[in-house]
């Protein structure tokens, strides 16, 4: 209990409550040496199980307990009450707070898991516009363009090409073919043209233009405006002309895209990737070690947060971590992470079973 009493793995008011079972475990050590050599005995099993339920405990902004606390409270006063020697009240605690804790695991593992899909989808909309600048600046950049296509292709089209990548994949026919009409598009204003050779194209190109277009919603006046102005530019796409700069705001004129298009689809991640500082490759082998519901604290703020990670994003180098309840509090990616471990602005607790790391702390000292 001195080793408990002195564990920062645990917050400090918990670490408080189980040291009032010292008398009670004091008592079951002295009726019953199993306590010590069977990892399964009721009284060491409750001991861990409230340590290990408890590890991302935090006191609320109001300073109210919440039900983990008033349950570890009330079972505490229980055996400090109660027992005397019928060791059978340990294993009916441990009933009961397993019962608790399991309710209580299945809601946070589902806000969890909703975290987790929620940083999945979006790490795969930042992955697809991406991609989608990556093809329109292939296209667009360093051209001379009207400003009618340019406006059309950047609001509009950008979005049929992600909704093709996020639903069926950069593999599958639909982004090809939003791909296709883009590129047929751009090539039917482009002069000189076959007046005939453009009429047989204009048709499909037209069709597969109002379907991408419909499956967005683009709003309707918007759309008819928008084909009003390309029959302008076919017509003299077949005359030969080039496009007239023509007035600023003249629908027909002519921008040429200097600079790179970027995207208003996704959220940026919270975290730029970072250099690794000298003698950091201890944390960053840390960092890669970490597995899926390890607790950390944070203490770069006033008050610690204690948060657990629940998703690791490798397609954008994140890992997000949340609360006791499942909701997100923090996200790093691997480089930031590292450095926080290294500066000491991030601790990974340990969540090993209690009475085993105290009992394991003690046989060291009598070692020693």
């Amino acid at each position: 209990f001195a080793f408990i009493q002195d564990d920062d793995n645990l917050p400090d008011s918990l670490r408080a409550l189980i040291g009032r079972l010292h008398i009670p475990l004091l008592k079951v050590a002295l009726l019953d040496k199993g306590l010590f050599s069977r990892a399964s005995h009721p009284a060491r099993r409750l001991l861990n199980e409230i340590a290990g339920a408890t590890i991302g405990w935090e006191c609320g902004g109001d300073g109210m307990r919440d039900s983990l606390h008033l349950r570890v409270e009330r079972i505490v006063q229980r055996l400090l009450n109660d027992f005397a020697e019928d060791a059978s009240l340990f294993a009916e605690l441990l009933e009961d707070f397993l019962a608790f804790n399991q309710d209580e695991r299945r809601r946070n593992e589902l806000l969890e898991q909703r975290t987790r899909d929620a940083e999945e989808g979006r790490a795969r909309t930042l992955q697809a516009r991406q991609q989608v600048q990556r093809v329109l600046n292939l296209r667009l950049r360093g051209r001379l363009l009207p400003q009618v296509v340019v406006q059309m292709l950047v609001q509009a089209w950008s979005q049929v090409l992600l909704l093709a990548w996020l639903k069926q994949g950069e593999a599958s026919q639909a982004w090809r073919d939003a791909l296709q009409t883009m590129d047929t598009l751009l090539a039917s204003i482009t002069p000189p043209h076959e007046p005939h050779a453009l009429l047989q194209q204009v048709p499909g190109l037209l069709k597969a233009l109002r379907d991408g277009l419909a499956s967005v919603a683009l709003d309707s006046a918007a759309t008819r405006e928008f084909f009003l102005q390309l029959e302008q530019l076919h017509l003299r796409a077949c005359a030969g002309e080039s496009m007239q700069p023509g007035g600023e705001g003249h629908p027909l004129s002519e921008v040429f895209v200097a600079e790179d298009i970027v995207l208003a689809i996704a959220e940026e991640p919270a975290c730029a990737p970072l250099q690794f500082a000298d003698g950091q490759a201890a944390a960053v082998r840390q960092v890669q070690r970490l597995r899926i519901g390890t607790w950390v604290e944070v203490l770069d703020e006033d008050e610690p947060l204690r948060c657990k990670l629940v998703a690791r994003i490798d397609s954008s180098d994140r890992l997000v971590f949340a609360n006791r309840t499942g909701m997100k509090v923090r996200e790093w990616n691997g480089a930031s992470l590292a450095l926080a471990l290294h500066r000491g602005d991030v601790r990974v607790l340990d969540d090993g079973l209690l009475f085993e790391r105290a009992l394991e702390a003690v046989l060291d000292s009598l070692r020693r």
